[in-house]
């Protein structure tokens, strides 16, 4: 045969079967599907917003805080939280670096921390690990209610997705390398910081937060980060033109105001209205820095990257406020994707192929919008893309096998077959 009549035959065969590729390229090509995470994100979005709990305050390390800025001055921290802790909050956590080479702060480590253990305030310091190895700061002695809380956000749980965080380890599997006794494990931050304030064993805070439906094992015990990781809750407008300021989703305090007018009795009394015995304090950088590595872009924060100490904020008001969200496990999605596949057949082998095809869009669009009702009205997080895939490419395969298969073996697969004039639904019928 000629390769003019082989083209031809080429160009036939796609003329004749151009829709059923395309169809096929559509169903089955993951350029048109999402992700079920990048579904996740979207039914969070749709969900809304979590309020800030009032139990948590930010002291932040803004722009206009110009004063303070790294190598953090010891002595202006010092003078900065002695008003807080005056206030006897339930814990104080410092998220600023005073860990690692080259030293990032000015003054006695040592001194300004035997002073803020005076107040006998829980107070959680940042470590963090770094290929394997466990950064922390360089004290001689640790104080009483002194501890150390890991900030190390990412977990490459997807790490095709540009780098955002998804996933916080409340325990870190790699303390046992940085500690080959493994007596002590590393604790997230915020975790850390919720067992300080509640004066308990932060295992024991992980089987009380189990017990609210917080799913996960012991050593490996994770979060999803999408405690709606905002800064900001919603946009303030002024006149025509957007000021680009924020309405704060958490209550917080300059850093440049507690320096300037802390001590004043206005300000005490402010402190005295926020900061109480219940209250956990965060203490962190948010002003913008090129070079820091301590921003983060999370699923929810849309564009805006958020400085690391507000993503502890946000998980931290995720474990107060106990708003959980369980995966959904391997036996439920089975059996999800299993009901969507013989719902399909039913409609499909009882059905002509237009009612079918109607009814089968019907139920798959009623499907994903249950999963999105569901999750904001109760967050109740159904699978959503494998069942609806599984489901959609089993139609595809009845549809491929009814065109490929001879009248013998359509007769010997008669119950599988799609609706057609030797179905078994038109011969009871006769």
């Amino acid at each position: 045969m000629s390769f003019q009549k082989i083209g031809a035959a080429v160009l036939e065969f796609f003329k004749e079967q151009y829709k059923t590729l395309f169809l096929s390229a559509l169903i089955f090509g993951n350029t048109f599907w999402i992700s079920e995470m990048e579904s996740l994100d979207i039914r969070f979005k749709f969900r809304g917003e979590i309020p800030g709990d009032p139990r948590l305050v930010l002291i932040d390390i803004d722009d206009e805080s110009s004063s303070l800025r790294p190598p953090w001055k010891l002595a202006e921290l010092e003078k900065l939280l002695r008003p807080v802790l005056e206030r006897r909050p339930a814990a104080v956590g410092i998220d600023l670096r005073f860990y690692g080479r080259p030293q990032n702060y000015e003054g006695n480590l040592q001194t300004f921390v035997d002073s803020l253990a005076g107040f006998s305030v829980p107070i959680v310091l940042a470590v963090a690990f770094t290929d394997g190895q466990l950064l922390k700061p360089e004290l001689q002695s640790i104080p009483p209610h002194v501890y150390f809380g890991s900030v190390t956000l990412i977990d490459p749980y997807y790490p095709e997705s540009d780098h955002v965080v998804r996933r916080v380890r409340l325990v870190n599997g790699n303390y046992r390398k940085s500690q080959p006794d493994g007596r002590s494990p590393i604790y997230a931050f915020s975790l850390l910081l919720l067992a300080a304030a509640k004066g308990i064993d932060p295992m024991q805070c992980l089987a009380e937060l189990a017990a609210s439906g917080l799913s996960g094992s012991p050593d490996e015990y994770h979060l999803i980060s999408y405690a709606n990781n905002y800064r900001h809750a919603l946009p303030r407008f002024a006149g025509p033109q957007p000021d680009h300021h924020f309405v704060d989703k958490f209550t917080s305090f300059s850093v440049r105001e507690l320096l300037e007018q802390g001590h004043a009795p206005e300000w005490r009394a402010q402190l005295a209205k926020q900061i109480h015995d219940s209250t956990i304090v965060l203490v962190g950088a948010t002003y913008q820095d090129p070079t820091s590595a301590d921003w983060f872009r999370t699923p929810l924060s849309w564009k805006e990257t958020i400085s690391g100490v507000v993503v502890h904020a946000n998980i931290l008001n995720w474990l107060l406020r106990r708003t959980f969200i369980s995966e959904p496990g391997s036996l439920l999605t089975f059996f999800m994707t299993l009901g969507l596949i013989m719902l399909s057949w039913l409609v499909i082998h009882f059905m002509e192929f237009k009612k079918a095809m109607l009814i089968l869009v019907g139920v798959f669009l009623m499907y994903g919008i249950a999963t999105f009702l569901l999750f904001a009205g109760w967050e109740i997080w159904l699978p959503l893309i494998w069942p609806l895939r599984m489901a959609i490419y089993f139609v595809l395969l009845l549809g491929v096998l009814a065109g490929a298969l001879s009248s013998q073996w359509k007769k010997k697969l008669q119950w599988l077959m799609p609706y057609a004039s030797a179905s078994f639904l038109r011969r009871r019928r006769r």
